[in-house]
């Protein structure tokens, strides 16, 4: 049996990477299903210490940590309720848009299921309406604020590996001031600058030769412009990734007020009990 010390750091990472991913996805209002390997059946109830826990009994732990960001969490380990129990962790992720938790024991995978042969749990969607005029308010705002903000790198290594192995013929721009300029903006400090990285050098590192791929630095607006002119002429069936280098103070007026509003907001202090 392997104790917590013995499980390897890339698990243990996974397992929170996964839960942050989840909880991203429930903060932005988007239905997941996440389905997970549960212990052998035969184990619920036992005192039995397993593989890949942290030496208890009790098989909980990882349900836990998924009912907090989850609107709903099923656990099968049985195949008389299997039915009912995945029909409706899913009707419910597309109704609430939120993630659901499904825990499915290992040892039901490759059994004959005849519980799935029954009629779906029924559901239905209530009509969400919507403000067209309202909508096309927030998403101009959204887009104005966005194009003022600079962001720290969103798209992860794998994100683009995948979009290389699928031949995206996409244009990455990625804003470089060597730091997180919203946060700076909101509270100053050593944490917000970030250790600068070779991007162009890690985007080629995963190319790798295999695919079509072309990445570039600019400095300048001269530069800017002949890259995009590459990106949407000769290199236009290539994934492109550009890399704008900017100074660390280059921000708007607009963004400097909302974050003296956002500090002040951010230091009230607690009220009288």
């Amino acid at each position: 049996m392997e104790s917590l010390e013995e499980m390897t750091w890339m698990e243990i990472l996974e397992e929170l990477k996964q839960i942050c991913e989840s909880g991203a996805k429930s903060n932005q209002g988007q239905p997941q299903v996440l389905n997970v390997g549960g212990p052998n059946s035969n184990d619920f109830g036992t005192n039995r210490i397993l593989h890949h826990t942290i030496e208890l009994s009790d098989f909980s732990q990882e349900l836990r940590c998924f009912q907090t960001i989850t609107c709903y969490q099923a656990v099968v380990n049985n195949l008389e309720d299997a039915h009912e129990l995945i029909d409706t962790a899913i009707s419910t992720s597309l109704k609430e848009s939120k993630p659901v938790y499904i825990s499915v024991s290992c040892n039901l995978l490759d059994i004959p299921h005849p519980a799935f042969s029954r009629e779906p749990v029924p559901f239905s969607f209530s009509p969400k309406l919507s403000n067209e005029m309202g909508l096309e308010a927030a998403v101009e705002a959204t887009a104005e604020f966005l194009n003022m903000a600079v962001k720290p790198v969103m798209v992860t290594a794998q994100d683009v590996s995948t979009m290389l192995r699928s031949g995206q013929k996409s244009v990455i721009f990625l804003i470089n001031n060597g730091g997180y300029t919203i946060e700076v903006v909101i509270h100053d400090g050593p944490y917000n600058v970030i250790k600068n990285w070779n991007y162009t050098g890690l985007v080629d590192a995963i190319h790798n030769g295999e695919g079509k791929c072309w990445t570039t630095k600019v400095y300048c607006e001269e530069e800017l412009i002949e890259a995009i002119d590459i990106a949407n002429g000769e290199k236009e069936d290539w994934l492109c990734f550009i890399e704008v280098i900017v100074h660390k103070d280059d921000t708007s007026k607009e963004l400097l007020q909302w974050g003296s509003r956002v500090s002040a907001a951010n230091s009230r202090l607690p009220k009288p009990q």
